[in-house]
Parts: structure tokens; C-alpha cells; sequence
């Protein structure tokens, strides 16, 4: 269905984003956070021009700072900007031994580690859906092959508001199964429905749904729910 696809879209475009953040904070971290070949030193803010981007929303800012290396004055663009920053404003500034032109400030430097965390966190948010996903389509197979199959009782299909996709709620469906051997009753839920079933159970007056379960653990199990979707072509 549409918003299984979407939703299995959603996991792989985090998982996309936090590669990509993670890499490019890699790449940040090894340009700019090795310091063996850099200088300390101080300098001072010569010019601080503002302007703003084509979205006319973001306000971009260009730092130059004036200092001094072996007797010879410099001035060069500071790759960063802090809201405390002032014409005239002394700053300690590390430059490039090999390259004076090349500086920086190394406290500002640290904000360069938000790709790598921003970045960590939509991969891990991302790859948990995918696995997530990817280890329940292997229980469910394995289920089917090894499972013992019985047939409960459809009960109702209920509206699963916790979860969402696209702005849409999927549904699922109760069951409920007699078992004679110990005498208790089970209930049964099936995976997340994108389709409302209760239409298509009525035409075709479903009263039992295959369900296969784990006799080892009866809390693994799967409903099979293919006669729903069974002659339904999806083409939104």
C-alpha cells in the first residue's frame, strides 16, 4: 500500500540525512580539528559585514581579522561568527603554519561536531526503523514455515491512532482463538492494515483469519491477512 511505501521511505531518507551529517562531520573533524600544524595566536576584528542569503531569511555573516606572523601583518576571513563578536575586538585565532592566510578559532571549531551528533541521531533513528522492519518480515517467515497454523475468530478492526504516517492511521485486526489443549482464550492483533478491512471482510464474509504461532512462545505470531489484499491492485 501507499503509506507502507511511504513509511518505509520516511526510514530510509533518516538513515540517508544521518549518513550524510556523519560523513560530512568526519570529513570537518579531520580538516579542521588537527591543530598540529596550527599556531595560536591573537588577533583583532577589523570588519564585520552582514548580508542575507537568496531566501532573504538567513543572515550570513563575513569576519575579518587583522594579526601578526614573524613581523609581517595579515588579514584574513575567520570561517566562523559569534553574536559576541565586535569591531575592534581582540580574539584568540590559531593560523596555518604553512598557510598564514588560513585561520580559525578553535572554540568555534567545536560547533562543527553538531553534524556528526545531528547526524548520529537521525542514523540511528533511521537504521532502527529499517531493522526494525526488516526483522519483522523475517519473523513473520519464519513463522509461516515453522509456526503451527490455527484459525481464530475475527472479533473487529480497530483504528490504531497511536501511529501515523502521511497524516493517516492504520488499522488492525482482533482475533480470538479457543485453545482446547489449555483451555485459555487468545487474543490476537494483526500488523499495521492500510486499507480499512471492514468492507472487504463483510463482501466476502470472513469469519476466521490463518494464524501462525510459536508453540514455544505463544506471544510470537502472525496473522495472515493476505485474503484481504488478495485481487486488490493499488495504483495511487
Amino acid at each position: 500500500m501507499k503509506e507502507n511505501k511511504i513509511e518505509n521511505l520516511i526510514w530510509i531518507i533518516f538513515a540517508s540525512i544521518g549518513a550524510i551529517f556523519v560523513i560530512i562531520g568526519l570529513v570537518a573533524f579531520g580538516n579542521i580539528f588537527n591543530y598540529e600544524n596550527k599556531i595560536d595566536t591573537v588577533g583583532t576584528i577589523t570588519e564585520i559585514s552582514s548580508y542575507y542569503s537568496n531566501d532573504k531569511h538567513n543572515r550570513n555573516h563575513e569576519v575579518y581579522v587583522s594579526y601578526i606572523v614573524d613581523g609581517k601583518e595579515y588579514e584574513s576571513k575567520l570561517n566562523s561568527y559569534s553574536s559576541n563578536f565586535y569591531e575592534g575586538k581582540e580574539i584568540e585565532i590559531y593560523y596555518d603554519k604553512d598557510n598564514p592566510n588560513k585561520i580559525g578559532v578553535k572554540s568555534l571549531d567545536l560547533l562543527f561536531l553538531i553534524f556528526p551528533g545531528i547526524g548520529l541521531i537521525f542514523l540511528i533513528i533511521g537504521g532502527t526503523g529499517i531493522l526494525v522492519k526488516i526483522n519483522k518480515r523475517k519473523s513473520e517467515k519464519d513463522l509461516k514455515e515453522n509456526g503451527e497454523l490455527i484459525y481464530a475468530n475475527y472479533v473487529e478492526t480497530v483504528l490504531n491512532t497511536s501511529y501515523q504516517v502521511n497524516g493517516k492511521s492504520p488499522y488492525n485486526i482482533i482475533c480470538e482463538w479457543n485453545n482446547t489443549l489449555d483451555g485459555k482464550k487468545y487474543i490476537f492483533k494483526s500488523k499495521n492494515v492500510w486499507i480499512n478491512p471492514e468492507n472487504i471482510i463483510k463482501e466476502r464474509n470472513i469469519k476466521q483469519f490463518p494464524v501462525y504461532i510459536d508453540n514455544n512462545n505463544k506471544k510470537k505470531y502472525t496473522i495472515d491477512i493476505d485474503i484481504l489484499t488478495d485481487n486488490i491492485v493499488d495504483l495511487r
